[in-house]
Order: C-alpha cells, then sequence, then structure tokens
C-alpha cells in the first residue's frame, strides 16, 4: 500500500436513522459485538491514517461516549469529533468538518452505518487513488436491483460523469445497475472548492456530497471508479431487518474465507466468527460457537459445539468442549476444557492441562498436565505442573477489600472439597484431606487435615 501521503479519514456518524425505530442514533446500533461506528472506525484505523475525523450530530455526546469507551487509546489519539450543526445531508457534514480536513492533503469518506466493506479492498482503492491521484475516486458496485441507490453515470472514457440521487433520476438513468456506495478519496484541495458550491436539494433542503463530485468534473478534474468485485461491501444499513442480514452476510463470508484456506466450520449458517478472528488449518469448528474479537486459534484444534471464545489465544492441538465461555485467556496446545468450563480474564491453562465440567478459573496460571475436572474454582493462583484439583475445590481469594494469591507447587493433590484461604502456599507434592478448610501454609510432601474429628453416636431407643 502506498504511503498515507498526508492522508485523514471522514467517518459520517451524525444521521438520526429514524427507519431503526430507535432511540438510539443509527450508528449505535450493534453489528455482532461492536457498534457500526465502532466497526467502521476500527476498519479504517487499519489504512492508518494520519487523523480520523468523527462527524456526530444526533445525540452527539452518546455517540461520542460510547466510541470513546469501546476504542483502544492506539485509535482514541487520532480521533477527532466535530459536531455538525445542522443536519442537512453529507454535503454540509463535510462542509462542517472542512476545517480539520484542510490539513490534510487526502481525504477519504465513508459512512458510519456502511462497516461491511473489506479492509484489503479499501487498501486497493486507496492504491488506485494514489497511483492516479484524480479530483476523486467513487467506490461502486453493480447491482442487479439498484434500489435507492444513486446511480453512477460513465462518460466515453469511463471516467465518472456523474452520480445521480435514484429520487432525481429519470427512466433511463434508473436503468442503470451501477450505484454509488457512499465511500470516497478525494484530493482535498478538489473537495474543498467543490462542496464550497454545494447548493440544497430535494424536499428536505440537503446539500449532497454525491453534488461536490459533479463540481470537481465541471470545474476540469477527473472523477473515477473502483468497483467492487463483491457489491455486499457496500451493503448500508437503514433497518432492523438490514442489521441481521448485514451480520448473516459477515459470518457467511468468514466462514467461506476459513474453509477456503483449511478450516472445517461443520455448520457455518448457525456459527459466529468475527472478521477479525484468526484460525489454523484442519481446526474444526462446531455449530453454535460465537468466535470474537481478537481471538487467535491455532491449528488441529476442536472448539465447540456452542460457547464463546472472545479476545482469546487457543494454541494448536488444543480443545474447548461443549458450552465453555472462555475470555481474554490462554489455552496451550494440547489442553483441554470443558464442558460446561468458565475462563474469566488473564487465565493460562497449560499444555496438556484439562479444565473439567462446571469449573472456573479467573486469573491463574495452570501448569503442564495438571488437572481440575469438577466443580471446582481456581482464582488468582499460581499451579505447578501435574497437580490433580479434586471435584468442589475452591480458593478463597477474597477477604472482602482485596484479591490474594494462592500458589500451588507442582504434584501437589488437592482433596475434595478443599478450601483454600489465600493468601495460602501448598508445596510441592503436598497433599490436603478431603473437606478441609487450609489457612496456613502446608510444606512440601506434606498432608493437611483441617476439619474436625467424625464423632458417630448412637441413638437410645424411644420408648412410646
Amino acid at each position: 500500500m502506498p504511503k498515507n501521503n498526508n492522508f485523514a479519514a471522514v467517518v459520517l456518524a451524525a444521521g438520526l436513522g429514524t427507519r431503526m425505530k430507535s432511540d438510539l442514533p443509527k450508528v449505535m446500533h450493534y453489528l455482532g459485538d461492536m457498534s457500526l461506528a465502532e466497526r467502521a472506525i476500527r476498519k479504517v484505523a487499519a489504512l492508518k491514517p494520519e487523523k480520523i475525523i468523527v462527524v456526530t450530530g444526533h445525540k452527539a455526546a452518546l455517540v461520542e461516549a460510547e466510541l470513546s469507551e469501546k476504542l483502544g487509546a492506539d485509535i482514541l489519539e487520532k480521533i477527532v469529533f466535530v459536531r455538525q450543526k445542522k443536519l442537512t445531508g453529507s454535503g454540509r457534514a463535510v462542509q462542517e468538518a472542512m476545517p480539520q480536513i484542510r490539513r490534510y492533503a487526502n481525504v477519504m469518506v465513508l459512512c458510519g452505518d456502511a462497516p461491511l466493506f473489506r479492509v484489503e479492498t479499501v487498501r486497493k482503492m486507496f492504491g488506485f487513488y494514489c497511483k492516479r491521484l484524480p479530483g476523486c475516486v467513487v467506490m461502486t458496485a453493480e447491482l442487479t436491483e439498484p434500489g435507492s441507490y444513486g446511480r453512477v453515470k460513465r462518460n466515453h472514457a469511463g471516467d465518472v460523469a456523474a452520480i445521480v440521487e435514484a429520487a432525481d433520476a429519470d427512466s433511463w438513468e434508473k436503468a442503470i445497475n451501477e450505484v454509488n456506495s457512499g465511500t470516497y478519496f478525494f484530493s482535498v484541495k478538489a473537495l474543498e472548492k467543490a462542496v464550497s458550491g454545494l447548493k440544497k436539494k430535494g424536499s428536505k433542503g440537503e446539500f449532497y456530497l454525491t453534488d461536490a463530485v459533479e463540481n470537481i468534473i465541471s470545474a476540469g478534474g477527473r472523477a473515477l471508479a473502483f468497483k467492487l468485485a463483491d457489491p455486499t461491501e457496500m451493503t448500508g444499513i437503514n433497518s432492523r431487518a438490514d442489521l441481521a442480514a448485514a451480520y448473516a452476510m459477515l459470518n457467511s463470508r468468514k466462514a467461506a474465507d476459513l474453509m477456503s484456506a483449511g478450516v472445517t466450520v461443520v455448520d457455518p449458517s448457525n456459527t459466529y466468527i468475527d472478521e477479525s478472528a484468526v484460525i489454523g488449518r484442519d481446526t474444526v469448528i462446531y455449530p453454535g460457537v460465537f468466535i470474537k474479537g481478537s481471538t487467535v486459534i491455532g491449528s488441529k484444534c476442536k472448539i465447540g459445539p456452542y460457547g464463546s471464545i472472545e479476545d482469546c489465544v487457543i494454541d494448536s492441538g488444543a480443545e474447548v468442549r461443549f458450552s465453555c465461555v472462555l475470555a481474554s485467556s490462554r489455552v496451550r496446545a494440547g489442553a483441554i476444557v470443558g464442558p460446561f468450563a468458565r475462563l474469566r480474564p488473564l487465565s493460562d491453562i497449560g499444555p496438556m492441562a484439562e479444565i473439567g465440567n462446571f469449573a472456573e478459573v479467573k486469573k491463574s496460571r495452570i501448569g503442564r498436565g495438571s488437572k481440575m475436572h469438577h466443580h471446582s474454582y481456581i482464582g488468582d493462583t499460581e499451579m505447578g505442573e501435574k497437580v490433580n484439583v479434586g471435584a468442589g475445590t475452591i480458593t478463597c481469594n477474597y477477604d472482602g477489600a482485596a484479591k490474594n494469591k494462592t500458589v500451588i507447587g507442582a504434584g501437589a493433590f488437592i482433596g475434595s472439597n478443599t478450601n483454600l484461604v489465600a493468601p495460602v502456599t501448598i508445596g510441592a507434592g503436598a497433599y490436603t484431606a478431603a473437606g478441609s478448610t487450609i489457612t496456613e501454609d502446608v510444606p512440601g510432601g506434606a498432608l493437611a487435615i483441617a476439619r474436625a474429628r467424625q464423632v458417630v453416636k448412637l441413638f437410645k431407643k424411644r420408648t412410646k
């Protein structure tokens, strides 16, 4: 990809979205686990623009607060919010953002409610623009049913001659199948002059950004089309039905990409894998699984059926069984998690370790080959290799004021129904008797018994 060449991006996120029938602005509706605006911004950020200008309007404070909370510091440092005072079209939004835009030589403009484009596609589009340096490049696609999209008219040289809004198109223009996506690259010098000459149009008196393209052409500049190979990438979202269809589209696309790369997705229509997830070849993904965020899964893994994995690293050869929930954790090579297990953030399950049914791990390191098969909770713990944790064991890590650490040495055997009251250390090779409440350190190789002695009493026969 060419160098950013003094490049900024403008994300239009000011609209009401009346067809969503919602109190939320349209760009705040979620597509998967991200709002429409967040998903669009994250994709644009991958192009490494010098600045991302987000134009807000309807419930601007809500939009800005949500994005500020969700986006990481590396993206937020590039963002500047511009509040559109007059919600009279995309052209007006660019006019009001121009004090920020004019600091850069080139600018990308896109809609915050259309985040289905691939990063690779807009990277190619930017390369197309930088190679030719016209006044404008318009992302287009051919649709069998163009509907309400603006039609792209071309001249004899194949350049863009005009973009005609569907409402203003005559019968000949409505028959055109090539449409405008609403994504552009502009020379800022050409754009500034073009938007300054915009005039109100339509019953609502709006300023169309499409007219800026025509103004560039009228001033002697060139406008080129970058036609999409996959028209679904320009899909906009205007209703709840569109939102559901877009989610299905993203999942179908991701599943197809993975299968072509050697991953088995048993039931693509019932599997939900985020665009950013990375999965190695010969891994099998069973139905009902949600794989979210920045999750990376190695090769030859088995995942599911059912469950949720978010922002995790699953090493090659690991297995996550039926209905497990994993978040911000690591599962190392050959480990087995589940069924019905939960890994809370900062858990690290060592190679060949086993976390069984109804077991929960939180912010703990489980050593190589250690086993915690059922009905146990381990939190804030450092566990060595080949430890056996009996059923019903818990680390009592919270004293009401602070979290405390438990250390369990290699080869230790924790008897069933043991309470380990942190802070406490169980030495290597030590044992705890079933039913014990351990409040003091246990030396390596020792047996700790911390329970009341059993007493059996015989009842005297009652006389009537």
